[in-house]
């Protein structure tokens, strides 16, 4: 099976448990309810382990059949985080029921379905944990008619609420509304016994045992996608336990990994795209944390020459930021400074307004979309020294440009005039309808 990529942001593993109840025709019947839980309250973040009223499974042998139904005192104090749930945290479904007579096995199909937010099995989100999804028994089976002993063949034994309790182990992770691969179970009784009794509950580790931050709806490590330059997205961030359940009253601080790729507001979760980069948006209630991934995306920066001819000084460009490897460019005239290389650059597309210039000088520049010039002469990409436009990637050429390399696909979208020499290495420059012309200078 495939799954989402997460960005693990939790090593630590813990046991969230869930109250569930088990065997066929269960499925649906007296379902314990959630409760609201804040910080410092029963079963939230510091306060003390849940005491919660368990689910009690009756099955009979001659009928083949097991209900389930609240006992009529509480299962007890488990040494951790315990919550009712059967059809609000988990289902358990069973089915195929069998009793042999002649071997003294009663046995059943098993599957658990996942209804948490959070991925079951896994403390990274990515990685099956060695102990997976375990289902075990808090008390019995118990023989409550007819006469001998009921036991049951686990794969293990373990400590959960109490010490060697017998369990059935499901090595998967599951999403959330992910249903487990069927696993069947096995009761050892005589004939003799009429019927019986046993409680389970669900342990399994997950990615974030003290709760989280959901952004947007999202788990910590959802990837948002691409923003442009400019454009906002308003984050929505809640604080959850680990069951997905809201603690109310929580006041959420966001930061970002790089305010030159995205920039937020503190204190709202306005998220603004800044340059091309790719960057986090995290959030933090002083407990529980989360996290957004943005690609931002390539723009057009404007150059407005105010400080020099320098191309890697931020304040000869509009909004003080030097085009990113995924911008394009634009060169307008009427500026005080033309551009100037001062190294190496790669870049998107390229436009140079009739009369404006860009000089290369000793540098190269490799361009990966669009390159346009005005037809002046005296304007346009200049050489000026052993500088080299390298077209290198798919798109349109036209107007004027010093020594040419093509390794890209490219077709004249105008007149092109070359100060030689100009080369076609493994691309192509195809023209149907202009002039291209080679020149010495």
């Amino acid at each position: 099976m495939t799954r989402a990529r997460p960005r693990p942001r939790r090593a630590a593993r813990a046991a969230l448990l869930a109250l569930l109840a088990t065997a066929a025709a269960c499925a649906d019947r007296n379902p314990a309810g959630p409760d609201p839980r804040g910080p410092g309250g029963p079963g939230g973040p510091g306060g003390p382990p849940l005491t919660i009223q368990a689910l009690l499974c009756k099955g009979s042998v001659a009928d083949q059949t097991v209900t389930c139904a609240p006992p009529a005192a509480s299962a007890g104090s488990a040494s951790g985080l315990i919550v009712g749930g059967q059809n609000v945290y988990v289902k358990v479904t069973t089915s195929n029921v069998v009793y042999n007579s002649g071997t003294g096995q009663y046995t059943f199909n098993t599957t658990l379905q996942n209804l948490l937010p959070q991925r079951m099995g896994t403390t990274d989100g990515t990685t099956l944990d060695p102990t997976g999804v375990r289902i075990f028994f808090s008390s019995g089976p118990t023989v409550t008619s007819g006469t001998g002993t009921a036991t049951v063949i686990p794969d293990g034994f373990a400590t959960f609420t109490a010490g060697g309790q017998p369990y059935y182990q499901f090595n998967e992770i599951l999403d959330q509304n992910e249903t487990s691969a069927v696993d069947t179970w096995t009761l050892i009784m005589p004939p003799t016994v009429l019927t019986f009794e046993f409680v389970v509950f669900v342990s399994t580790p997950v990615q974030f045992p003290d709760g989280y931050i959901s952004l947007n709806g999202q788990l910590p490590g959802y990837d948002f996608g691409a923003l442009h330059p400019a454009d906002t997205e308003a984050l929505t961030a809640v604080s959850n336990d680990a069951y997905g359940n809201v603690i109310p009253g929580t006041t959420i601080t966001f930061a970002t990994t790089d305010p030159l790729c995205a920039s937020v507001n503190t204190g709202t979760g306005l998220v603004t795209g800044v340059r091309f980069a790719t960057c986090q948006i995290t959030a933090t209630d002083g407990t529980r944390n989360g996290s957004i991934g943005f690609d931002v995306t390539g723009t057009t920066r404007l150059w407005d020459g105010d400080v020099s001819a320098d191309w890697q000084t931020g304040g000869n460009w509009a909004a003080g930021l030097v085009p990113a490897t995924a911008d394009s460019v634009s060169i307008p005239t009427g500026v005080p400074f033309f551009p100037a290389l001062t190294q190496n650059v790669v870049i998107g597309g390229v436009t140079v307004a009739d009369g404006a210039t860009l000089t290369l000088g000793a540098f190269g520049l490799t361009v990966n979309m669009n390159v346009a010039t005005g037809a002046t002469a005296g304007s346009g990409i200049l050489g000026g020294g052993a500088g080299v436009l390298s077209l290198a990637g798919t798109g349109t050429a036209r107007g004027r440009v010093p020594s040419l390399l093509v390794t890209g696909t490219y077709t004249l979208s105008g007149d092109l005039f070359v100060v030689a020499p100009e080369q076609i290495d493994a691309g192509s420059l195809q023209n149907d309808a202009f002039a291209m012309e080679v020149v010495s200078q």
